[in-house]
């Protein structure tokens, strides 16, 4: 699973977010499920940022933001995020230097485009 959180970060509290995003990336990189993460910026936007992680899965992803130390360094940086859908299933995937592409089915649940979290089951 890929994570993408964009982050509208004022240019003068970006060495202090940079820092404070440091410290988040290495929490959730010790907890279960997960294989990697960045930090990036916009070459043309120096205010927006984005962080990019992946998971397992769905499961592995949302027990890891469970986790206090995750809460803890994570979650004061989401007072800068935009307001979007960010987790998304990886479908086709390349890993460069001429490696073949992985093309996968959907590891969401059959009623996944019907169910919404919270919600009474239908029936």
């Amino acid at each position: 699973m890929l994570v993408v959180t964009r982050l509208r970060v004022p240019i003068g509290e970006a060495d202090t977010f940079r820092e404070r995003a440091q410290a988040a990336l290495g929490v959730l990189a010790a907890q279960s499920g997960y294989r990697s993460a960045r930090l990036g910026r916009a070459v043309d936007d120096p205010e927006l940022w984005a962080i990019t992680s992946e998971w397992d899965g769905v499961g592995t992803w949302r027990r890891a933001l469970s986790a206090f130390d995750v809460r803890v360094e994570l979650m004061p940086l989401m007072a800068y995020a935009v307001d979007e859908p960010g987790a998304f299933e990886v479908l086709l995937a390349h890993n460069g230097a001429g490696g073949p592409a992985r093309r996968g089915g959907s590891d969401l649940a059959p009623d996944a485009a019907t169910a919404v979290p919270g919600a009474p089951p239908s029936g």
